[in-house]
């Protein structure tokens, strides 16, 4: 009945954000077990894409994650190793942030939860073709960051994250 309902939604959903643009914040991560990463395909979606989802309330990015590893894919013990970085999008109509992060998992055991259309571990060297396209940079920045083959805009990034989170931990500075 959920998924239904989700699935009806949806489309209203997108209106709106559309119509009044508002501003939304997430988090996603890049799953990883071995030289696998999961993968998940939302409802009403044709392509695969990291797991993750919407801040709610004063939630931190870490917090978000954790919440939606569970509530989608019944991850209880994840650990969050890194941040890959802050990025927005306004594809949906929305103007989105999202925070994404690197998660090292012991076991590649999970239980797809009704949210989701599909949740599938894959090889980072063949990921399937029907990847989206912000998941495919990603996960390209991401293979790129642990050969040390960082671009000049991820330099960047990395220092302004490391600038904002002095900042945030001393605000009297």
């Amino acid at each position: 009945m959920k998924r239904f309902i989700y699935k009806i939604t949806l489309p209203f959903f997108r209106a709106y954000w559309k119509i009044f643009k508002p501003k939304t914040q997430g988090s996603r991560g890049i799953i990883l077990h071995g030289n696998t990463v999961l993968l998940t395909k939302n409802i009403n979606t044709d392509y695969w894409s990291l797991p993750g989802g919407k801040i709610d309330g004063k939630e931190t990015p870490e917090q978000c994650l954790t919440r939606e590893l569970k509530e989608e894919l019944d991850l209880n013990e994840i650990e969050i190793n890194s941040k890959l970085g802050e990025y927005t999008s306004e594809k949906e109509g929305k103007r989105d942030t999202v925070h994404v992060f690197i998660v090292t998992l012991a076991s590649s055991r999970f239980q797809k939860q009704w949210e989701l259309e599909d949740a599938k571990w894959f090889d980072l060297n063949e990921l399937p073709t029907d990847v989206s396209p912000a998941t495919l940079r990603r996960i390209n920045e991401y293979q790129q960051d642990i050969r040390g083959e960082k671009s000049e805009k991820q330099v960047q990034r990395c220092l302004l994250d490391k600038v904002r989170n002095y900042f945030e931990q001393n605000p009297n500075d």
